[in-house]
């Protein structure tokens, strides 16, 4: 038997466990660009967790094209109505995750910055990737999304030192 017989049997595997390879690389590669930014622990491991199982799911589905009942055709469509359908389900939340990375980028907000968006003005307790805890000037908490924060008029009182020369 020549080795070009089990060549079909290999690509799959191959690109497979490149994917979950892959996943994890950029999963760690994300979690030292979070953590340089500060980010919360509990989103450095949910966006590990998400790169990851991407590319473990990926993976599955190559194989699963591969050497189960669907052909690519099928495997593709399977995969489009998935995508679609948890892209809708989690429509706001992602909105919330792409708003924090923006906010980490641009650098605005850190904790106990005392900010003031809309009617809430208070101490930012806790920034992670979908929302941002205040405490406000009664002491009580308020829980405000990221998307918020970047859409509203947000009103940063302590940044003006730390961002000086820079904006």
């Amino acid at each position: 038997m020549s080795w070009t017989e089990y060549l079909p049997t290999i690509e799959p595997i191959l690109t497979a466990t490149v994917l979950v390879i892959g996943g994890y690389a950029l999963s760690s590669s994300a979690a030292r660009w979070l953590r340089h930014r500060s980010a919360p622990p509990a989103a450095v491991r949910a966006a590990r967790l998400v790169i990851s199982l991407t590319g473990l799911l990926l993976a599955i589905a190559v194989l699963f094209v591969a050497f189960g009942p669907l052909t690519l055709t099928g495997g593709l469509t399977l995969s489009a109505v998935v995508g679609l359908a948890a892209t809708l389900a989690l429509q706001t939340t992602i909105g919330n995750v792409i708003a924090g990375f923006i906010l980490l980028r641009d650098r605005m907000l850190r904790p106990n910055d005392v900010i003031q968006i809309g009617g809430i003005r208070g101490t930012v307790v806790r920034f992670g990737l979908v929302t941002t805890w205040v405490r406000l000037e009664d002491g009580n908490l308020a829980c405000v999304s990221n998307s918020n924060l970047l859409s509203g008029p947000l009103v940063n009182m302590s940044a003006g030192d730390r961002l000086k020369g820079e904006y």
